[in-house]
This record gives C-alpha cells, sequence and structure tokens, in this order.
C-alpha cells in the first residue's frame, strides 16, 4: 500500500506537468491538444507497474482535467471523459501486456506490435472519446473529423515519443547504453547538429516551419544509424521539445500548422525507431556470429587442452592404484596415508570425468540432465568454495530461500560453472582489505520454472564497458587471464535453458539462472 501511495505521488505530478507543458493550440470547447506525452506516461506506468494502477490513473486524469481545461464541461462530464481516456490506456497496456514478453522493444517485430497496438487503441479511443463528446454536443463548432483527427495524432504522437524514451531510461541494460552513448564525442555533435537543424527549422529561416521540416530527416538518420534505437528515441524527444518551443514561442505567429507539424513528427519518429531497431538487430546478429566463432575457437582450445590433460590424470590414477597395490603387497596398514591415496583417486577420476564431459559438450551439446535438490546443489557450492578458498572459505556464506523446486541440471558441468564463479570471486577481493572480504551465494526463485543462484562478492564489481564483452571467449579483465571461463559457463547455462549475467552493481555480482526440475 505504501509502494502504491508513492509511485502515485510521484505518477500524478509528472503526469499534470506534461499536460500542461502539451497544452498547445487546442481546439473546440474541451480544448483537444494534437500532441499528448502524458498519455504516453500512463501507458508505460500500467505496462510496467501493473493494471492495479488504474484507479491512481483514473483520479489523476480527473485532477488534469481540471488544473489543465478548468473541467469545461463540468465534474459529471470530465468523469466520463476520463473514464473513457483511463479505459483505453488500460486496453493498450493490457494489449502491450500480452503480445510483449519483454518492453523493451528490443525486435522489429516488437516494435511493430507495439506500433500497431498503439494506432489502434488511439484510434478506437480517440472514436469513444469524440463519439462521447458529439453525443452529448460538446463539440461546438468543431467537427467531428476534425476532433477525431487532432485527438488520435495527439494520442498516437505522444505514446510513440514518450513511451519507448521511458521503457528505454527504465531498463538497466539499455539505460547504461544510453550513458556511454551520452559519453560519446560523437554525440554531442550528433545533437547539436540536430538542436540547429530544429533552430533552423521553426526560428532561423522564416515562414512555415512545416516546408523545411524534412532537413531534420537528416541529423535524425545519422543519430539513428550510429546510436540504434536508443539513439532514435533521444533523437525524436529533442525534435518534439523543439517543436513545442517553436509553437510557444512568440515569433512563432499564430499561423504555425500544429496539425501538419504533428503529422511530420509521426513519419519522422517512426523513420527513426524502425532505423534504429534494424541497426541494433544487425547490431546483435554481428555480436552473435563473433561470439559464436570464438566459441567454437574456445571449443576447439578446450578439446585439445582436455587430450592434453586426460593423459596426465590417467597416469595419476594409475600410480594412486599402484600405491594402494604396494601398501596391501607389504601389508602397511596406516589409514591415513590409504585415506590420502583414496581422496587423490577421487579427485583424478572427477577431474577426468569432468574434462571429458565439457568435450563431450563442445563437440555435440551433450548434457546429462538429472533432479538435483536445492540442498545438494549448496552443499556442492560449500565443496567448491573449500577447495578454491583453502583457509579462507570461512568468508563464503551460502543460504537459500524455503520451498525451492529441484534442479534440472547436469551436475558435472553446473559443478564447472560454480568453480569458474568462486574462482573469480576469489581473485576480485584479493583487491579489498582482509576485514571487508566477503563472498555471498544466494538461491532463490527465480519464475514458475527457473531458480536463480547468485554470486555477490565484495571486489570492484565489473565495469560496464567490459559487463557486455565479459562473457566473450578471449575476452578477460585479468591481465594473465584466457578469458574462456566465463564463455564456457555461459555456454553451459544457455544449453540447459537459463542464462548467466553480470549485473550492474557496486560490487561484483553475477546471476546463474537454471531450470527447475519438470512436474506432470
Amino acid at each position: 500500500m505504501l509502494r502504491y501511495l508513492r509511485d502515485s505521488l510521484v505518477f500524478a505530478p509528472c503526469y499534470i506537468a506534461l499536460d500542461w507543458a502539451s497544452y498547445i493550440d487546442p481546439v473546440g470547447p474541451f480544448n483537444i491538444t494534437p500532441w499528448n506525452p502524458q498519455h504516453g506516461l500512463a501507458i508505460t506506468w500500467l505496462l510496467l507497474g501493473g493494471l492495479q494502477y488504474t484507479p491512481a490513473v483514473l483520479i489523476t486524469e480527473v485532477i488534469a482535467e481540471a488544473v489543465v481545461r478548468n473541467l469545461p464541461g463540468g465534474y459529471f462530464i470530465a468523469a466520463l471523459t476520463s473514464v473513457t481516456l483511463t479505459g483505453g490506456f488500460v486496453a493498450i497496456a493490457w494489449l502491450l501486456r500480452m503480445l510483449l514478453p519483454d518492453p523493451g522493444l528490443r525486435s522489429t517485430r516488437h516494435l511493430t506490435l507495439f506500433v500497431t497496438v498503439v494506432t489502434a487503441g488511439t484510434a478506437i479511443s480517440g472514436l469513444a472519446f469524440v463519439g462521447l463528446l458529439r453525443g452529448g454536443d460538446l463539440l461546438g463548432a468543431t467537427s467531428v473529423s476534425e476532433a477525431l483527427i487532432r485527438f488520435w495524432i495527439g494520442d498516437a504522437v505522444g505514446i510513440l515519443i514518450t513511451a519507448p524514451l521511458l521503457l528505454a531510461v527504465v531498463d538497466a541494460e539499455r539505460r547504461a547504453d544510453l550513458l556511454l552513448l551520452a559519453h560519446r564525442p560523437e554525440t554531442l555533435l550528433q545533437i547539436a547538429t540536430l538542436v540547429g537543424t530544429v533552430w533552423l527549422t521553426f526560428f532561423g529561416l522564416g515562414g512555415d516551419p512545416s516546408r523545411y521540416f524534412y532537413f531534420l530527416f537528416v541529423p535524425l538518420i545519422w543519430i539513428a544509424a550510429r546510436g540504434g534505437m536508443n539513439g532514435a528515441v533521444v533523437a525524436t524527444a529533442i525534435v518534439q521539445i523543439g517543436l513545442v518551443i517553436g509553437i510557444h514561442h512568440e515569433t512563432a505567429g499564430t499561423g504555425v500548422p500544429v496539425l501538419e507539424l504533428h503529422a511530420l513528427v509521426v513519419a519522422l519518429t517512426l523513420t527513426g525507431l524502425y532505423l534504429g531497431m534494424m541497426v541494433d538487430e544487425r547490431e546483435r546478429v554481428a555480436r552473435s556470429l563473433r561470439e559464436s566463432l570464438r566459441l567454437a575457437a574456445a571449443g576447439e582450445m578446450t578439446g585439445a587442452i582436455a587430450h592434453e590433460v586426460n593423459q596426465p590424470l590417467t597416469a595419476l590414477s594409475n600410480y594412486g592404484e599402484s600405491a594402494l597395490m604396494v601398501l596391501e603387497k607389504r601389508n602397511i596398514t596406516e589409514p591415513t596415508l590409504r585415506d590420502i591415496i583414496m581422496r587423490m583417486l577421487e579427485e583424478s577420476r572427477r577431474a577426468a570425468e569432468v574434462v571429458r564431459r565439457l568435450r563431450d559438450f563442445f563437440r555435440s551439446g551433450t548434457t546429462r540432465l538429472e533432479s538435483l535438490p536445492p540442498e545438494e546443489l549448496l552443499a556442492t557450492v560449500r565443496r567448491i568454495g573449500q577447495q578454491v578458498l583453502g583457509a579462507n572459505h570461512r568468508i563464503l556464506t551460502v543460504r537459500d530461500e524455503p520451498d525451492l523446486p529441484p534442479l534440472y541440471v547436469d551436475r558435472m558441468q553446473i559443478e564447472v560453472v560454480i568453480r569458474n564463479l568462486i574462482a573469480n570471486a576469489r581473485e576480485a577481493i584479493e583487491e579489498t582489505q582482509d576485514s571487508t572480504r566477503a563472498i555471498d551465494v544466494q538461491l532463490r526463485r527465480y519464475d514458475d520454472k527457473h531458480v536463480c543462484l547468485v554470486f555477490a562478492d565484495s571486489g570492484p564489481g565489473v565495469s560496464n564497458d567490459l559487463r557486455n564483452r565479459v562473457f566473450e571467449p578471449f575476452v578477460s579483465g585479468k591481465p594473465t587471464g584466457m578469458g574462456l571461463g566465463l564463455a564456457i559457463s555461459r555456454a553451459i547455462a544457455e544449453a540447459h535453458g537459463g542464462s548467466l549475467e553480470a549485473r550492474a552493481a557496486r560490487h561484483g555480482e553475477f546471476h546463474l539462472i537454471l531450470p527447475c526440475t519438470p512436474t506432470a
């Protein structure tokens, strides 16, 4: 309840402020405007937060009608129109939640679904809104077609520009990419060029700005081609802000074709979004191809290493067996010595099995899945932690949530991943003081079909520029590292239908997502 109130108190003033800022060129007694960015904010909030925020959106819409438009039809009509608009927001958000598995808009298909739902949803919402006003004889001298077109363009422009930008800002990965984009000198030049073109279009050249609006496509294409989707959403937002300032400016005059300009903004926005998305998809395909080639090279190297390591492991096992035979032949009954040799044989067999399974995995993708109880997985983490950390194993904390389902994994392969992550954490915390060194491993529920094994350490963490590349083969943040451990670990996690990610955090934090045992 407290979170609901907190979010509502943040949303309401932002919504009203956007409504007030976009209150330009109103038409009719109900002051229908050709740009409604606050509707994009409402849909984004319902899309990300959930439809339980519908009452807060409805109340905020009524308040905005009173504050910005002074309730032209009275409280009853304001309530009806607010219910109609909020219903449209809810319908659009609900459809987007159903159709988009990831609201981050990461593919052309997802973008097309988003544009289609927004375009159709705003058209239907506009019909209901304008039809309500027409039925109550509240349009005045404004025709139904003019009111509908203005409402439709206003909502479509507001949502298509505002929602993708907000979705990029709230997504941690894309927000980090936005920050990286902002630090590029080329980005500053691009923004300066775009701002200059906006100034020329609306102020510098004089006359009807719609005649020069097409100049804005040049810097937009440049920004989208170089910055992808993130660059496109920022560029379209700058153009829209420039348009609002141009219309509000006293030198813009009263003859500015606002509706025509916003129709051009729709074309500009769609061009930028689709171009940016295609650039992002091309980059993802190229990166995936590079990773596949590098992983293939890593697999070849792993196979070669496995071949070379198998021979000394076999020799080690033979020497251990021979030592046991000597003990038996000479009737030496020293239990400590026999226990040491047995442990040596056990570890050599385990190492040989791990090497063989890794070789099979890279050759044919073979995994031997079995049900693994959570307590056994955590016992494995403790055992590997003792081996990797040695006398410092007390800095390792292992915990879990209650009532977790069994995992469905290849035990040997997951041990390789756990060993890599604990070894990396050990190397990371060596840079910190002894009193602050800590490694925390937590097993918790991820969703109905997966659990998450979180490895957190007190080290400095992975930098943003390295976080996206640290899983590539032969890329390492350590001077002496080969860059294969995390690449192999991610390949194993993805072969299980899970994932391995480095999270943006103050300290080191890796999330290993693993599947649960299937149920009937």
